[in-house]
């Protein structure tokens, strides 16, 4: 199959937005990572299936299992150590970014092949900065739930210097690693919060927008708390960028059936969209744009959109 570079008018099409949003918000971003990929042959697609089914079945992983609190832990202590001794930002993008070794992934809901191993964290940096400087210019203040290593945040520091951009997560390390971050970075600030026990005298500013990404999937489908807790705030702008079984046609496409018993068996979330949309229903919030994931791992379509406001 001939290779593709990644252009503005497939973004746009991915990201469900006009091509001037995508020129206006990261044209920069496009041009200077160049992405290329290519589309798969059937018979590669075949290899793709029968090693992801067989890593699913072997697969021992569960989420929100007590045992993941040390492995958060961990993990983003060794972000911490790192960025402590060398200061280098790229220190903190999370290891289970930069140690994956695979060559497949997922775009607009298809497996391309590419030689670039950092191509989902590209296109997460290519799409945070299109869904950052679209729907948060109004906030003057910017949470994200699920901080993990301040990776995004610091997305968010960059483009909004003049805003305070708050990372919360319930694990120490990972505070500890933000406040870190917030010396270097003045707006920057890391608080602890536990999404499954949101505490509700946490104060929150005024005029401020919420965003996660892969943090809600943690939850293992307890989302009412923490959903509550938003509903309460009554942030400008709320956007949740999570896996769900919303788009997926498993008995349609490969890539989809794959996806369903990956999700399944690790336990992520998966109420999300249909918690949101009942709220809707109900007239207790207003759902202002939704689309699938317009790009993915292997195993997974992490990134699925979601924007909305209590009403």
């Amino acid at each position: 199959m001939k290779e593709r570079i990644l252009n503005q008018r497939k973004i746009s099409r991915i990201f469900q937005t006009e091509i001037f949003s995508i020129h206006r918000s990261c044209k920069n971003l496009i041009k200077k990572y160049g992405l290329r990929y290519r589309t798969l042959t059937q018979k590669e697609k075949e290899i793709i299936k029968n090693k992801s089914l067989l890593k699913i079945k072997k697969d021992k992983q569960k989420i929100a299992k007590s045992y993941r609190t040390k492995i958060w832990y961990d993990g983003w202590q060794e972000n911490y150590e790192e960025f402590k001794k060398t200061k280098n930002f790229n220190s903190i993008v999370p290891k289970y970014y930069t140690r994956k070794k695979f060559k497949t992934f997922r775009l607009g809901g298809k497996f391309i092949n590419t030689n670039d191993p950092e191509f989902e964290l590209k296109m997460l940096d290519i799409y945070r900065n299109w869904f950052l400087r679209t729907y948060f210019n109004k906030c003057s203040n910017i949470y994200e739930f699920g901080a993990g290593s301040g990776n995004n945040i610091l997305s968010a520091s960059k483009i909004f210097p003049k805003k305070k951009i708050y990372g919360l997560d319930f694990v120490k390390s990972s505070v500890n690693l933000i406040n870190l971050i917030g010396k270097n970075r003045k707006n920057i600030h890391g608080k602890f919060f536990d999404m499954s026990k949101p505490n509700n005298t946490f104060k929150i500013r005024k005029d401020s927008g919420f965003f996660s990404i892969g943090a809600l999937e943690q939850l293992n489908n307890k989302i009412d708390p923490i959903i509550n807790f938003f509903l309460k705030s009554k942030p400008i702008i709320c956007i949740n960028i999570e896996p769900d079984l919303k788009y997926y046609l498993p008995n349609k496409y490969l890539e989809d059936k794959i996806a369903v018993k990956f999700q399944n068996k690790r336990g992520y979330t998966s109420n999300l969209f249909k918690t949101l949309f009942l709220l809707e229903k109900k007239n207790k919030i207003k759902i202002i744009k939704h689309f699938r994931a317009p790009f993915g791992s292997q195993f997974i379509e992490g990134y699925n959109f979601i924007a909305w406001k209590p009403k």
